[in-house]
């Protein structure tokens, strides 16, 4: 297993935020094995939240990762207890460079040890990774959007994704509508993405969620279009929650979701296949009898074609 992480193209150092969830390990526990792997001091900020803060990669905060816990109701630590099995922890990290991405994936292996269990542990078990990288330019920003939506399916199959999390409404698809549209009338900027992209679906439970960056961007234009209900947080990243945790597992390591991004960044770097790939889209899904699992094959062959395979090893 390599150990070393692609840094995020740019001109400029782009920082990328790390969730990971899983079960088997109390937010104590968790908290404990990542203080002996990178320092710091141990600091309870609320139920069931623990941060580890000045650590040699920032604050790591260790949280039982439920909405629930964050109503402040009666009994609820008691009863957040028994369901422990079933809710996960998540450790969120500060935003982090590719050298600090590849030091926190260094702590996996004792946490692994200790008893952390991922999305295949169990039927119920359907816990992510989420990534965070910081948006590039405005112009290519609006590039990785459109390579995303060409490459999901790709990336949900050569990943295979757990049948737990494809059930749950986290993870969805973009909608197909939506992805015709990217190709076929290219918003000219963020602001007309966002209005793009409100026509064809208004919720954060996709595989790629747009909807903190699209508050960064334009508070008040966001504010006259989404529900705002689940008090989205602005923030100038993307919030990519596609891949599997899977920490449980020797071979795995946070390599899989970050190679799962930077393929995606790597497609929309390149114009010429970004441009080819919107073209099979239209000839592929165009029939209303076309299958997604047709269309992540032709993906994988024209990313054979350009070398960009390995690219996910």
């Amino acid at each position: 297993m390599t150990t070393d992480f692609r840094a995020l193209p740019g001109p400029d150092t782009r920082l990328c935020g790390v969730e990971i969830e899983f079960a088997g390990l109390s937010e104590t526990a968790t908290a404990d094995v990542l203080k002996k792997r990178f320092g710091g001091e141990l600091v309870e900020t609320g139920s069931h939240v623990v941060e580890l803060r000045g650590t040699q990669i920032g604050t790591l905060e260790v949280e039982l990762d439920t909405v629930l816990r964050k109503k402040d109701l009666p009994l609820l630590a008691e009863g957040l207890d028994l369901v422990r099995g079933l809710v996960p922890v998540e450790i969120v990290t500060d935003p982090l460079d590719a050298d600090q991405v590849a030091a926190f994936d260094s702590a996996l292996g004792p946490l692994r040890e200790a008893g952390a269990m991922g999305s295949r542990s169990g039927v119920l078990l359907g816990f992510g990774v989420h990534l965070n990288p910081e948006i590039p330019s405005e112009a290519k920003t609006l590039d990785i959007i459109r390579a995303y939506g060409l490459l999901e399916d790709h990336l949900r199959t050569s990943a295979e994704i757990d049948a737990t999390r494809r059930a749950m409404p986290f993870v969805d698809r973009w909608p197909k509508s939506l992805v015709t549209a990217l190709v076929t009338s290219p918003p000219s900027d963020l602001r007309a993405a966002m209005r793009l992209y409100a026509q064809h679906t208004t919720s954060r439970n996709h595989g790629l969620d747009l909807l903190p960056l699209f508050k960064h961007v334009d508070e008040d234009l966001y504010l006259s279009i989404y529900d705002n209900k689940d008090k989205t947080a602005a923030r100038p990243t993307f919030h990519f929650r596609l891949p599997d945790s899977r920490i449980d597992e020797p071979d795995w390591s946070l390599h899989q979701a970050w190679d799962m991004w930077r393929l995606v960044e790597d497609v929309a770097a390149e114009m010429g296949l970004l441009g080819t790939l919107g073209t099979a889209w239209l000839d592929t899904m165009g029939s209303p009898l076309a299958r997604r699992a047709e269309w992540a094959r032709t993906v994988a062959g024209h990313l054979d074609k350009a070398g960009l395979m390995g690219a996910q090893a």
